[in-house]
């Protein structure tokens, strides 16, 4: 059977699939996405997507309420019907199209996709020997918390790396380290899990704020505070975080070694108080780490993502 995707509320064949040359998504990058894991065919943190994907809509002045829900609701049917139990579902839409102009027309009929991948997690070798990465100048537009299709910035950021010989890219504004080119980050220093505010200068990860939960159930020191870019050479440990890459540990940056050079997670051994076992009294499995010493989100975030796929369905 060959690949669909969903396009416009319709299920086709991926090589029949087509979009307008007038589409405001393809002239002016006028569009939304977002990305959401499947673990065992149970979508991990849906609600926390779809709210994103609502606040990046107004973030574009598009009201987008009802054709979000309904989105969501045929890209679950996509899934079942893909028979992927381990994906990465790609949800875009953009306002739709109408011939060039600046002003958008009122009332356009939004361009809605899906696209359902078969899930390719970071490999045991690159989580267990780390990732390397350069710091950039934050060039992008002062709306980075919404998910746009409007990526250059974000991708020169990368081929940039990729010429350096690393990784990925760090962006710093005004001296302060912001988030990576795609993903979010976290440094721990002086024994304190630190990332960068949610502001409007970083996009306000679903798997950030995941890690932030299970380090505040495990009463970890962690902190959403202002990150001096002059104090990453002097981090004990540095890691990303995203939906597709999961977490990475960054052990160079700028040619400079990251606490010892090995992705140690010693910090997640540590915690303030005895971590919680056993269940929630709302039911919900408390996790008992942020990791594994292997390259998976641990065992604790899959039994989560299964929780919340079944708090989605009673809705």
């Amino acid at each position: 059977m060959s690949k669909e995707v969903l396009l416009n509320g319709h299920f086709i064949p991926y090589e029949e699939a087509s979009v307008s040359i007038d589409d405001r998504g393809f002239q002016f990058a006028e569009g939304i996405y977002e990305v959401f894991r499947v673990y065992n065919g149970h979508p991990f943190q849906l609600e926390r997507h779809m709210r994103r994907m609502r606040a990046s809509a107004g973030a574009l002045g598009l009201e987008l309420d009802d054709v979000l829900a309904k989105l969501a609701e045929q890209s679950l049917q996509l899934l079942g019907r893909s028979g992927l139990k381990e994906a990465a579902v790609y949800m875009q839409v953009t306002s739709g199209h109408s011939p060039r102009a600046h002003l958008r027309p009122v009332a356009l009929e939004p361009t809605t996709l899906a696209i359902v991948n078969p899930a390719s997690p970071p490999s045991a070798e690159v989580t267990e020997k780390g990732i390397t990465a350069i710091t950039v100048s934050d060039e992008r537009w002062a709306k980075c918390y919404a998910k746009t299709t409007m990526l250059l910035p974000n991708a020169a950021a990368k081929r940039r790396a990729h010429a350096a010989g690393c990784d990925e890219a760090l962006f710093v504004r005004d001296g302060f380290l912001m988030e990576a080119s795609a993903s979010n980050a976290f440094v721990v220093i002086d024994g304190v899990l630190t990332t960068a505010p949610a502001s409007n200068y970083i996009l306000h990860g679903v798997t950030r704020a995941v890690v932030l939960d299970l380090a505040r159930e495990l009463s970890l020191s962690c902190v959403e505070a202002p990150i001096p870019a002059e104090k990453i050479p002097s981090a004990e440990e540095m890691f990303t975080t995203g939906t597709t890459t999961e977490i990475l540990p960054v052990v160079v940056v700028d040619g400079k070694t990251i606490g010892t050079g090995t992705p140690s997670w010693s910090w997640t051994a540590r915690p303030l108080a005895p971590a919680p076992r056993g269940r929630s009294p709302g039911g919900c499995w408390k996790p008992t780490g942020l990791r594994s010493r292997r390259s998976r989100l641990p065992s604790q975030i899959r039994k989560a993502s299964r929780n919340e796929f079944a708090s989605y369905t009673r809705r």
